[in-house]
């Protein structure tokens, strides 16, 4: 490159002497006393009559003009090898991170196209608004229906409550026990359903994009969304036992403990630490991993048709829809995680009902509600649950988007 300009330097002299000789001809002595040399170079008409200086500025010139488009030799320039790797230089816009292209003289790599390629900032792994609008949403919408929970679960436990309906059911309790029994087990179920709805929600949301971006090539959601529904739902159920089995035995039997310290207490002191996990971990994931299951992908799946069916009508405003669409994508969420957890339910009912242990293991569990009344046996007390878990999921996911989107992060489906 310096070689490049030093010849062009010097043939350039060279014309400006050629040129500068044209102008001197003896034809013009008079611009040689004291007539400025400016006046003549400007003059762009004057031709020159010596055809020997016109030859030696017109091959000065042309040979300054060849020079300046000599491209560099490709055996002195460096290759691609030996120059220094292009350092990708990140800068933010807009949210997302983009990669700064390679010079245009330099042939583009493999490598640094996908450098080149936009980056979409994520979120981190694992965000804690999902993990606190999930524990506060699961705790408020179970402890506001812990006096229909119990009314269920009395009903399941029960078989002169049985064949009632949820409202008899419930005043027949009301007689019996007073009215402080419909909130039987209410410590358990707002600390226990605020942990595990803590777990359940964060973790879904934090294992979604995750199995999204192991299933490239799919592009239906919802199997991506099931199996982080999965193990959700098995993470929340570990957390759950305790307080599930001190609950259920707090509502079946009013004479076990005094709230929920004394029957946790109690459990550990008599059966030892483990046995919530031992006797109850399987019938709680029968219920818990189908109820996560139908509540968390449906409601997705179900706001994200109605988001796209409602955006389509053009007099209906973008922004004035999210709580319609809330409510609608949670009541139907209810429905379908109801029927695909009722039993589970039973199973679980039936574990704990008793405080001597006696309920066997959980396939003797299974065997013995078959026995009660076959298939049906394990949808007993569905209408009553029908009316608790509907208004529990409804509840739960608008609550629950409505503090997400407090917090910052996008509505459900939108």
């Amino acid at each position: 490159m310096i070689l490049k300009y030093l010849l062009f330097l010097v043939l350039w002299m060279q014309v400006a002497v050629a040129f500068q000789q044209s102008h001197y001809h003896p034809r013009h002595n008079d611009c040689r006393h004291g007539v400025a040399t400016g006046a003549f170079i400007s003059d762009q008409t004057e031709q020159f009559d010596d055809a020997t200086d016109r030859r030696v500025f017109v091959r000065n010139t042309l040979l300054t003009l060849s020079i300046l488009s000599i491209k560099p030799d490709n055996s002195l320039a460096a290759t691609d090898d030996e120059l220094p790797p292009v350092t990708a230089t990140p800068s933010t816009l807009q949210g997302e991170l983009i990669v700064s292209s390679p010079p245009p003289n330099r042939e583009i790599t493999d490598d640094e196209k996908t450098l080149s390629k936009p980056v979409v900032s994520k979120k981190k792994a694992s965000d804690p608004r999902f993990f606190i609008a999930g524990g506060a949403s699961a705790a408020i919408s179970h402890g506001i229906t812990t006096p229909i929970d119990v009314v269920k679960t009395k009903m399941q436990s029960e078989a002169s409550l049985s064949d009632l309906s949820p409202t008899e059911a419930a005043l027949r309790i009301v007689e019996a026990e007073g009215p402080q029994a419909l909130t039987a087990g209410l410590g358990p179920t707002v600390i226990g359903y605020g942990v595990e709805g803590a777990l359940k929600f964060g973790v879904y949301e934090t294992l979604k994009p995750i199995f999204l971006s192991l299933c490239d090539g799919v592009t239906d959601p919802t199997q991506p969304y099931l199996v982080a529904a999965i193990c959700a739902g098995a993470l929340a159920s570990i957390i759950l036992c305790p307080m599930e089995e001190t609950r259920i035995k707090l509502v079946t039997d009013t004479s076990f403990a005094n709230g929920l310290i004394d029957g946790l207490s109690k459990i550990v002191k008599e059966d030892g630490i483990l046995s919530p996990f031992q006797k109850g971990l399987a019938p709680m994931l029968s219920k818990q991993v189908p109820y996560t299951m139908g509540k968390q992908v449906s409601f997705d799946l179900f706001a994200g048709m109605l988001y796209g069916t409602l955006l389509g009508l053009t007099f209906l405003p973008k922004n004035g829809i999210a709580l319609e669409v809330e409510v609608g994508a949670a009541f139907m969420a209810s429905i379908v995680a109801c029927l695909a957890s009722q039993p589970g339910d039973v199973l679980l009912t039936a574990t704990y009902k008793n405080s001597d242990g006696t309920n066997g293991n959980f396939f003797e569990t299974i065997q013995r509600v078959n026995q009660d009344g076959g298939i049906f046996a394990f949808f007993k007390g569905l209408n009553a649950r029908f009316i608790h878990v509907g208004c529990i999921i409804t509840f739960q996911l608008v609550i629950y988007d409505q503090i997400k989107q407090s917090l910052g992060l996008p509505a459900s489906g939108s």
